[in-house]
């Protein structure tokens, strides 16, 4: 198929940390089981860390990050322990 010049059917999608940050924004409950999946394949296991990572990405004062971050602490909190729940599940597959 040809496309317009400029355009391309190349689809770009976000790498994992930008990803993560997104779904901290968001703070949806169906979110948390996806940044768990996360956190485990980029290593993170401080809820602080994935936070952080947030605040790197939007900025202090950006609108996606608007509630505070000790809200996004409590996202990142319910993240890491859904990522350690994964983890624990796969030892006891693999036992």
């Amino acid at each position: 198929m040809a496309y317009p010049e400029g355009l391309s059917s190349a689809v770009k999608l976000a790498d994992l940390p930008t990803l993560a940050a997104m779904k901290v924004a968001a703070e949806r409950d169906k979110d948390i089981i996806d940044l768990g999946y996360l956190v485990n394949a980029m290593g993170i296991t401080d809820p602080a860390e994935l936070v952080d990572l947030a605040y790197e990405k939007y900025g202090e004062d950006s609108i996606p990050l608007s509630q505070g971050r000790l809200n996004y602490e409590i996202v990142a909190e319910e993240a890491i322990a859904a990522a350690r729940r994964f983890k624990q599940q796969n030892r006891e597959d693999d036992a």
